[in-house]
């Protein structure tokens, strides 16, 4: 319970979209003359790793990380978010940091995705499904209810740059408690990826592609190694 209570909380701080960043990055590109239209499409991008975070738990489940299908995944994930952030602290100028944001957005999908994975399996192992989901949805919107007043306070006691890095340093800072909490607190047996995973892993990335171009992959899939 407390590691699903830290991975949401972080997420919540995190998000961009919702998370402490968002008072402070509005402010700041309103005051180098955007219009809320380019703001309204900046965020959109940030959006994007959220519509693709099944692909995340697609390549969890089937491409293990060093034998772990959760666990390796979640402390690169929130590395990468704690990296995004710093870069956002570090760098001036919402183009030089956009790719760091951008980072940020990717990081916080596939913790999101993980961690959701994790609630669910580990709701059927202990039939307490509705407790964790209460926990998730208590701890995120907690975690969003402070960063709007953190942001505020920024915004409304520093300058529009200032704000922004303070931000992105608080925000930088988070993830590191999930790669602590994440190997105390999380225990996850290795696996493989068996030759049945790895066959309907491939037929998924078929169907991805052209139909004309299908006929030779499968063949080349199901043709048997000597």
């Amino acid at each position: 319970m407390l590691f699903f209570a830290i991975v949401y909380l972080v997420e919540g701080i995190g998000q961009a979209r919702v998370g402490i960043i968002l008072q402070p990055l509005t402010n700041y590109l309103k005051t180098h003359g955007w219009t809320p239209l380019e703001v309204t499409a900046y965020f959109g991008v940030l959006n994007f790793p959220w519509v693709i975070k099944p692909v995340f738990g697609l390549v969890s489940d089937f491409v293990p990380l060093f034998g772990y299908r959760r666990t390796s995944y979640l402390l690169l994930a929130s590395a990468g978010g704690a990296l995004g952030y710093a870069g956002v602290a570090l760098l001036n100028g919402p183009a030089e940091f956009a790719l760091f944001l951008l980072l940020t957005s990717y990081a916080m999908a596939t913790a999101s995705t993980l961690c959701g994975a994790l609630l669910a399996e580990n709701g059927r192992t202990f039939q307490q499904s509705s407790l964790f989901v209460g926990q998730q949805w208590l701890w995120f919107y907690v975690a969003i209810m402070l960063s709007a007043l953190v942001g505020g306070e920024l915004v409304q006691n520093l300058s529009a740059s200032a704000a922004l890095k303070a931000a992105a340093g608080i925000a930088a800072l988070a993830p590191l408690a999930v790669v602590i909490a994440t190997p105390l607190l999380l225990t996850e047996a290795k696996t493989r990826v068996s030759r049945e995973a790895s066959r309907i892993m491939a037929a998924w990335c078929i169907r991805q592609i052209p139909s004309n171009s299908r006929a030779w992959l499968s063949v080349s899939i199901s043709s048997p190694r000597r």
